[in-house]
């Protein structure tokens, strides 16, 4: 594992470059350019907004107003499941520049983490600015909780780089990774307390909910974004072990794969 992230901050010049190219890349041609990513979030609040307040009345005690606090879940998992996503096609994507040029393997998935990051990093100003406004109008005042979100999202964005690297490795392989990915984030999405919370879980089945190594990142992102309260200390502990099972799993599978994956991909 350490020789792993050693290569990553060695190359973090180069990861920083194919990033803007990626991002460069994806909106070329595009009239509004790099501002979708500022957009995407605005549009996907007004229609949780629209949806969730004026056709489904949301009655779950606690959960007022229910559109921020399925907003600010969505966007801590669309940052992790695309990051998951890209990972399983980078190398297929970039297996002629892997074979011509040499760098180091491990950088594609870094890249990969670092692109949805990026887009993660213009969604917050949108979602900080629903949770001030949510925040005054129901309780009057913004807590100092909301200072959490950052040590949640850089915990996170460790599990995703461990799981990048994982997925990045054995999808070359296993190239029906690459479809199975799609449907095991689907399950994991609804496994998961992000669309609701884990105090509406009967008691029997919480145990199994508490469980999922990612539960304990989305009752951080709730707790800094909506209920206002400061995470306890079995959540923190079970972010930086799943963050820290994530990378060394991660590492370690890739590094048993690498001197393989220029040939196969």
């Amino acid at each position: 594992m350490i020789e792993t992230l050693r290569r990553l901050w060695r190359s973090r010049a180069l990861v920083w470059v194919l990033a803007r190219r990626e991002l460069k890349a994806r909106y070329r041609g595009s009239a509004l350019g790099f501002l979708w990513s500022l957009v995407n979030p605005l549009l996907l609040l007004a229609i949780y907004s629209a949806v969730f307040t004026l056709v489904f009345v949301q009655r779950a005690e606690g959960l007022h107003p229910y559109p921020l606090f399925l907003f600010g879940g969505v966007l801590a998992w669309n940052f992790f499941a695309a990051s998951l996503v890209d990972a399983s096609q980078t190398f297929r994507n970039n297996g002629p520049l892997l074979r011509k040029v040499i760098v180091s393997p491990e950088i594609f998935p870094g890249v990969s983490v670092v692109a949805q990051a990026f887009h993660l990093a213009l969604a917050l100003p949108v979602l900080f600015a629903a949770t001030a406004v949510a925040v005054a109008a129901f309780s009057g005042r913004i807590g100092w909780t909301v200072v959490q979100i950052v040590p949640v999202l850089l915990l996170l964005s460790v599990a995703a780089l461990g799981a990048a690297l994982f997925v990045s490795a054995v999808s070359v392989h296993f190239q029906d990774l690459r479809d199975l990915l799609q449907s095991f984030l689907t399950f994991w999405f609804f496994a998961t307390p992000i669309i609701y919370s884990l105090d509406a879980i009967p008691p029997r089945l919480r145990p199994w909910i508490r469980a999922n190594p990612a539960t304990a990142f989305f009752v951080g992102v709730h707790d800094a974004l909506f209920h206002d309260r400061w995470t306890g200390a079995r959540d923190w502990a079970a972010m930086a072990a799943a963050a820290a099972a994530s990378l060394a799993l991660g590492a370690w599978t890739f590094s048993r794969l690498r001197e393989s994956i220029a040939e196969e991909a």
